[in-house]
């Protein structure tokens, strides 16, 4: 701001003298004073602008790190889901193997069984053979004997 002094004495430079002396100087006043409040009013836009251009890049910033969360969460729900089908997949071999070893066990039994079965079948086919050679051979005494001849006799 120029001061009154100076622009008192630049208005009787140029032959300004009484109220058009004072008339330049408020003019002047007036000037200077419209000036500042633009210069102020530029400064508070550019404050603005540089304010609104700040709070765009914070906003693009956090909009970054939500996407960037998002995709963490993302990642961590698919590992965990990986992990858990894996799991049941695993269950589930389990459980198909316990299912092969339950059939196995009950084949094995049935074998057993069957074999057991026809081993008893030929252990009563060997007693029954058995029996009937017995009765074979009491009947050839029988017949042998109620013949009189009786292998005691033919050789006696």
């Amino acid at each position: 701001m120029a001061a009154v002094q100076q622009l008192k004495e630049l208005g009787e430079q140029m032959g300004l003298k009484g109220t058009e002396l004072k008339d330049f100087i408020k003019e002047q006043q007036d000037l200077e004073r419209e000036e500042r409040n633009k210069q102020r009013e530029h400064e508070k836009e550019q404050q603005d602008k540089e304010e609104k251009f700040r709070l765009h890049q914070m906003e693009r910033e956090r909009q970054k790190e939500e996407r960037e969360k998002e995709k963490e969460v993302e990642y961590a729900k698919q590992r965990q889901y990986e992990a858990e089908k894996r799991q049941h997949e695993a269950r589930m071999r389990q459980y198909e193997i316990e299912n092969e070893e339950k059939r196995l066990r009950h084949e094995a039994e049935e074998k057993a069984k069957e074999r057991d079965f026809e081993l008893r079948k030929i252990e009563m086919n060997l007693k029954t053979a058995s029996i009937s050679s017995v009765k074979i051979e009491n009947e050839d005494e029988e017949d042998a004997g109620a013949s009189g001849h009786s292998s005691k006799t033919i050789g006696a």
